[in-house]
């Protein structure tokens, strides 16, 4: 589970943001998890005007995911990291870019984070708590002992050559170092879901529905949702025209078409069930079926999994009582057996209620004048009590956080 994010001079955020999920009490309205000896909440959400950077803070976390799983292949000595620092500032623009997060995995505390530019990994460290007891896996920084590893407890890693652009955890796991494992498996298992307004289905939980039980689950999750669904199912049809289209193909290779398809019940003029219609997912149902469908797989894996979703714009296209009933499910210990957790942006303020959320879970980005994000959490505000309308008390602009509109005037 994870307990805290913090980056800096990334897109939009030019000073150090922080996320903390964790917290002293024992109970809230929203699932609490303990691991690690760690109070943690199983969900948070961030709002902010159009524009504010409040998706950025998700695409920070995706970019660090990115670098720790080497989506990249970075192999060689030239290899350009990927970096997005903050551009509008000189001071910046050429700075450094840094990640660091801590999390529960397996029953360990780990906390990881690495400094960069696109052409080098200038720090870099993985350490274990067990109590209050840090153990230091490595420790890396080209300006001290003279770049070289330092990792005490694993004498194994101290030897292991590396290259500048390259972070070390890589070449740590390609020495079958346990903890180094425990940290790609965890990132690996988290997942970054960014929406567009015509989403592909990720395959991978397409393929999940053969498993038993899941398909009953996921028709179970569409037939709640009230959208007159019966059945969805995959149509593929062989598509011989694209061989032409792609070069090197192998002559046994066999390309296919895939449609997604609902199934709604047809009546006869007694309204009497007679038939089931299938209907193309993408051409034939609205934008908020479509966004659902894309969220739903999602959803069941990282509940299934006991993993963290990062979801921007949660709410888009999709009604509020469904939004609400996403979120509940992860709130909910009966739902979320295995602390699954979800993070994610929004505009749908009626989700700014007590009764589903702690101060503690709720977050606000607002940008100031030079282009510079900031991040601040409900809990910094002094005197917010349990009896506030926090829904009321936001879009009245106590918090921030909102657009500060001109007259429209034509």
């Amino acid at each position: 589970m994870l307990i805290q994010f913090s980056a800096r001079n990334y897109k939009s955020f030019k000073d150090t943001l922080t996320l903390d999920l964790f917290t002293k009490k024992q109970e809230a309205v929203s699932a609490i998890y303990t691991e690690a000896d760690s109070n943690i909440y199983s969900s948070a959400v961030f709002y902010g005007a159009n524009g504010s950077g409040k998706s950025n803070i998700l695409k920070a976390f995706a970019m660090m995911r990115r670098l720790v799983l080497n989506e990249d292949k970075i192999i060689q000595s030239t290899d350009v990291l990927p970096v997005n620092q903050f551009r509008l500032s000189s001071e910046s623009e050429d700075d450094t870019t840094s990640f660091d997060i801590c999390f529960v995995h397996n029953g360990k505390k780990y906390k990881y984070g690495f400094e960069y530019d696109s052409t080098c990994v200038y720090s870099e460290y993985l350490y274990i708590y067990e109590s209050v007891r840090r153990t230091i896996v490595f420790e890396y920084d080209v300006d001290e002992n003279n770049g070289k590893i330092k990792a005490p407890q694993f004498k194994d890693l101290q030897n292991l050559k590396h290259l500048k652009n390259s972070l070390f955890l890589v070449e740590a796991d390609r020495n079958d170092n346990s903890e180094a494992k425990n940290v790609l498996q965890w990132f690996n298992s988290c997942r970054f879901i960014e929406y567009s307004s015509r989403m592909p289905l990720n395959p991978t939980y397409w393929n999940n529905l053969s498993k038993p039980g899941i398909k009953e689950l996921f028709q179970t999750f569409i037939t709640s949702a009230d959208f007159g669904i019966k059945d969805i199912f995959q149509e593929v049809k062989p598509v011989s025209d694209v061989y032409n289209k792609l070069p090197n193909l192998p002559a046994d290779a066999i390309v296919e078409e895939v449609t997604v398809k609902t199934l709604h019940p047809k009546y006869d003029e007694n309204n009497n069930p007679v038939s089931d219609v299938p209907f193309n997912l993408f051409d034939d149902e609205s934008l908020g079926t479509q966004k659902y469908f894309h969220v739903i797989g999602p959803v069941i894996d990282a509940l299934q999994r006991g993993s963290a979703l990062f979801l921007d714009e949660l709410d888009a296209s999709l009604h509020p009582i469904l939004t609400r009933k996403i979120v509940e499910l992860f709130n909910n210990k009966d739902a979320n057996k295995k602390g699954a957790q979800i993070i994610f942006t929004s505009q749908d303020t009626n989700l700014l209620d007590q009764s589903l959320f702690d101060k503690e879970q709720i977050w606000f980005v607002e940008k100031d004048k030079y282009g510079c994000s900031h991040l601040t959490g409900l809990a910094e505000y002094k005197d917010v009590r349990k009896e506030h309308k926090i829904e009321r008390n936001y879009i009245m602009g106590k918090y921030g956080a909102i657009p500060y509109l001109g007259d429209f005037n034509f």
